[in-house]
């Protein structure tokens, strides 16, 4: 008796501990997948400025969540495919269900372990991606507040976008021998040329540089003709230099990054103004109604021809046939169902490797993990279909964004059937 009481509890551990071993291999090459090229744009962006190791590795750790929210859910599809395939080729499965084990305790783990981290996604997707994104950018702020983007040094030459600052000897803020010219290729070349001037950053959120010349000389050239030139001198002159799109937007908040209280709040002033525009869009179908009914009205009692405009009110009345739909209203609702989707991706996706793991194959694993990637590929481009989708509708698109785990929930289910039908 004693035995029979324990064996659900080591077999709850034994697939338990399997699954998670599975998973966490899975995590780390989805991970990486994801992770890898975000990293090197990271590096690209701020490691060149000489930031501290500490630093760098803090920007890594915050920028981290934004993978997660996707990494979870294919590695749990990925962890049930593998045990499963391993058990089944190892005739694990086998030697359970002859020993009078159903398949349901059998998949019992899994499924509670694909419930927890459906949670915990959703809670990464709404608490600490949010959190992270804003301590990120406020971090990434600071950084390049602290970071200039001209970093004088003398006898330098500094290029930053189509910009190119050549300098000779450097004081603090002034500078000798300046030389300032543009490389963007246009057909028009300006260079300024200065025996002295200061560089002064006037604008730490936008990047904007002031810089002061003293007797500067001003070149205009025409690129397609070189024998065309302006020439200009002058005692000073101030030129400003904006560089604010040479860095990330550091202000803006994407919808991706709110949690669902802040998404539910922007829904709801979409919905107001949505609710509006489509007031006005059927008032005004009514008026072109109208106006049609009066033509015709007026053409019954006096017998003149008003066929042009009833004809101008017909093609206005068919141009006006779509319904209005508020573009960031669709966005934040997209945003707001995709959390739960990829929430939920966790246990549906899981549910469509409980058949799959009865077919024996050889390498069960390894044959466990192919089959996951094919799925979590087309679980990916079926999300990215339905987001592009959501503008080509009128309606809510909650259900259109959710509908990736209802096929694989339906998969799931035919491809349950059909083993059943064939044991």
């Amino acid at each position: 008796m004693k035995e029979r009481r324990l064996w659900p509890s080591l077999l709850f551990s034994y697939i338990s501990r399997e699954f998670l071993i599975s998973f966490l291999v899975a995590f780390v090459f989805f991970f990486l997948i994801f992770f890898v090229n975000s990293i090197l744009l990271l590096v690209q962006r701020i490691l060149l400025k000489n930031i501290t190791l500490m630093t760098m590795l803090e920007m890594v750790a915050l920028s981290m969540p934004q993978f997660l929210i996707y990494t979870i859910p294919f590695a749990t599809l990925s962890g049930a495919s593998m045990v499963l395939g391993d058990m089944n080729s190892n005739n694990e499965l086998l030697a359970f269900r002859s020993s009078g084990v159903p398949l349901g305790s059998i998949f019992r783990p899994i499924i509670i372990w694909a419930v927890i981290l459906s949670l915990v996604t959703f809670l990464v997707a709404d608490v600490l991606h949010p959190w992270s994104n804003r301590i990120y950018r406020e971090r990434l702020t600071l950084l390049m507040r602290d970071m200039p983007t001209f970093e004088l040094e003398s006898n330098s030459i500094n290029t930053v976008g189509n910009i190119m600052l050549s300098n000779g000897t450097v004081s603090g803020s002034s500078i000798s021998d300046v030389v300032l010219m543009n490389t963007d290729r246009s057909d028009e070349n300006k260079t300024i040329v200065s025996p002295h001037g200061s560089l002064e950053l006037i604008d730490d959120v936008s990047f904007i540089y002031r810089l002061d010349l003293a007797s500067p000389v001003i070149l205009m050239t025409d690129s397609t003709d070189p024998e065309r030139f302006l020439s200009a001198e002058s005692e000073s002159a101030s030129f400003f230099l904006d560089f604010s799109d040479q860095v990330p937007s550091l202000t803006s908040t994407s919808p991706t990054n709110l949690s669902s209280g802040e998404l539910l709040s922007q829904i709801r002033e979409r919905n107001a103004i949505q609710d509006r525009d489509r007031e006005n869009f059927h008032r005004e179908r009514e008026d072109i109604k109208l106006s049609i009914a009066s033509a015709i009205k007026e053409y019954a009692s006096t017998g003149e021809a008003h066929s042009d405009a009833v004809s101008g009110y017909t093609d206005e009345l068919e141009n006006r046939n779509n319904l209005p739909t508020n573009f960031y209203g669709q966005y934040y609702k997209a945003e707001l169902m995709k959390k739960f989707s990829l929430s939920s991706a966790c246990f549906f996706l899981s549910l469509v490797a409980l058949p799959l793991g009865l077919i024996k194959l050889k390498y069960g694993k390894l044959a466990g993990f192919a089959i996951s990637l094919l799925i979590a590929v087309s679980f990916w481009y079926m999300l990215f279909f339905a987001q592009m989708e959501i503008f080509n509708i009128t309606s809510s698109p909650y259900l259109l964004i959710f509908s990736p785990n209802l096929v694989i929930g339906a998969l799931a289910f035919a491809l349950y059937l059909y083993m059943r039908k064939a044991r």
